[in-house]
């Protein structure tokens, strides 16, 4: 709750209760959102980069440590957060599902 003169709660502890609820929020409600697409273009940021560089390799120059580094974590992170996005979606559809 909320007052003119300050808050009687935490500032501390009310951010971080803030912060989770909607964490949680992201999760249970709307995970293909918050977790795919952002996964989907990282991913495909990641792939479009690593068809680039193995054009540079192809035609006979050498590739750069960093860039390619950042390739491939952009492919695997994105990758990864699309998957999460799928399987949360499916977890939260079964809990609405036994909710009913």
């Amino acid at each position: 709750m909320y007052y003119v003169n300050g808050s009687t709660k935490n500032p501390f502890r009310h951010s971080l209760t803030a912060l989770l609820n909607t964490f949680k929020n992201m999760e249970f409600n709307k995970p293909l959102y918050c977790f795919t697409l952002p996964g989907l273009v990282l991913s495909t940021a990641g792939l479009y980069m690593g068809l680039s560089f193995l054009q540079t390799f192809y035609l006979g120059e050498s590739l750069k440590f960093g860039p390619t580094v950042l390739m491939v974590l952009l492919t695997f992170v994105g990758i990864g957060m699309a998957f999460t996005g799928i399987l949360l979606n499916s977890i939260s559809g079964l809990f609405r599902h036994l909710r009913e």
